[in-house]
């Protein structure tokens, strides 16, 4: 497969994950509406329930079971989490909306980083040197420029890792000391040390 088909397919990936997530915020939208329904009865309140379920089982159903996806699924559960729970959403300094935007960023460094892991192996050839570190640069700004520390250390972690994979240890370093979040922190350290 070369590398135009590959991307075409990173493409569709992530316009499906954007058009799914906007299904989503649609039927959270709708899921309010029913639920601030004026005399809801025992059966409106079931039916409030089993939409919750559907919506929490169609979330499911999107996450890929792929192990290189586990920071995904981590960044999809702390978004539907945030965005299913009505208490939180009430709070004052919880903005959903930005938690949206922060979470689809770190998904486009999850793809970005990805797509780059075919360089991997190319990284002796000028050419392919440069664009390998396009991405990185790419992909470090990004992630630099993501305001929630949980968010932020998400979508460093796929960059600290293909920093590991091509062996640019000074890089990995510097990045994996602007991970703020313990639970990252240790998930990337675990990975590392895996990896030895």
């Amino acid at each position: 497969m070369d590398n135009g088909a590959l991307v075409f397919i990173i493409i569709i990936e992530a316009i499906v994950i954007v058009w799914l997530a906007s299904k989503l915020k649609q039927y959270e939208k709708f899921e309010l509406m029913l639920g601030a329904s004026p005399g809801g009865s025992s059966a409106g309140s079931s039916s409030t329930a089993e939409s919750k379920d559907s919506v929490k089982q169609a979330r499911e159903s999107t996450l890929q079971p792929d192990s290189a996806n586990a920071a995904t699924r981590a960044v999809a559960g702390a978004v539907s989490s945030v965005n299913s729970d009505e208490e939180l959403l009430d709070m004052p300094g919880v903005d959903p909306e930005a938690n949206i935007e922060e979470a689809k960023r770190v998904q486009l460094v999850m793809a970005r980083c990805r797509y780059a892991e075919f360089y991997l192996e190319q990284l002796d050839d000028d050419y392919e040197r440069g664009q390998f570190q396009r991405i990185v640069n790419s992909c470090r700004n990004t992630a630099i420029n993501i305001e929630d520390p949980f968010f932020q250390a998400s979508a460093l972690h796929p960059l600290i890792i293909l920093l590991d994979r091509a062996e640019w240890v000074k890089e990995r370093d510097q990045l994996f000391a602007q991970v703020d979040d313990e639970l990252v922190r240790h998930r990337i350290s675990e990975e590392l040390a895996s990896t030895v």
